[in-house]
């Protein structure tokens, strides 16, 4: 919550200026009017620097306020530049106190796939983009459904070990018959009816992936349950 309203602060700052913009703007008074534009667009870059929260963002966010109080000082209220420096060398200040020891850091990238993962991930994107040549338009759907498979393996790549064999069967197969009809194979009759048992097969493996996962969720549920019971907060 700190972070959320020092996040908001430099904004809200700024809004006396409004006033300022307004009455110079029809003045016509156009140093004066840059002076406060510039006093109300730092404070948002500040704004999204400190929401934004990376390393140093916390000094990046000062230096916006300081250069806002010197934009405002100098241009806008004429004060010259001595007092301008000074004005915005406090602003610096103040923000730098004010924004020390709020967290930042780089957000944690997730780990890659594991390599199984990626190479099954290239040999389909290989397939797919050879199937718009081909009189097939019924291979589309499978490689559909083994993609839906690879998505949820690479959200809980552990489950691999489980679907490598059906993932590689599947991928195999599709493999076999593109190069086939990409070398000029005439689909036989039976084509049809395999290709929806690779698609149902992907489909019901992706099914079975997410039950498991249903089913570890309820077993946590009891577990968690019956400890809450056990100490008398349940």
């Amino acid at each position: 919550m700190k972070a959320f309203w020092r996040g908001w602060l430099p904004p809200l700052m700024a809004l006396p200026l409004l006033p300022a913009t307004l009455f110079n703007l029809f003045a016509g008074r156009d140093l004066a009017l840059l002076g406060c534009v510039i006093g109300m667009v730092l404070p948002l870059l500040a704004s999204w620097l400190l929401r934004r929260g990376r390393e140093g963002d916390a000094g990046r966010a000062a230096l916006a306020m300081g250069g806002a109080a010197v934009a405002v000082a100098a241009l806008g209220a004429e004060a010259g530049p001595v007092a301008a420096l000074l004005l915005g060398a406090g602003a610096w200040g103040g923000a730098r106190l004010l924004y020390t020891g709020m967290e930042e850091g780089t957000p944690v990238a997730p780990p890659p796939p594991p390599e199984a993962l990626r190479e099954a991930r290239a040999r389909l994107a290989a397939i797919i983009r050879r199937l718009p040549s081909l009189p097939e338009p019924r291979l589309m759907p499978v490689a559909s459904a083994i993609g839906g498979v690879l998505d949820d393996l690479e959200r809980r790549p552990e489950r691999l070990a489980q679907a490598r064999d059906a993932l590689a069967l599947h991928l195999d197969a599709l493999e076999r018959i593109v190069a086939r009809l990409e070398a000029g194979a005439a689909p036989p009759p039976g084509l049809a009816a395999l290709l929806t048992d690779l698609e149902t097969g992907a489909r019901g493996l992706r099914d079975r992936l997410r039950e498991e996962e249903s089913a570890a969720l309820e077993v946590q549920v009891k577990v968690l349950g019956e400890r809450l019971r056990r100490e008398g907060l349940g």
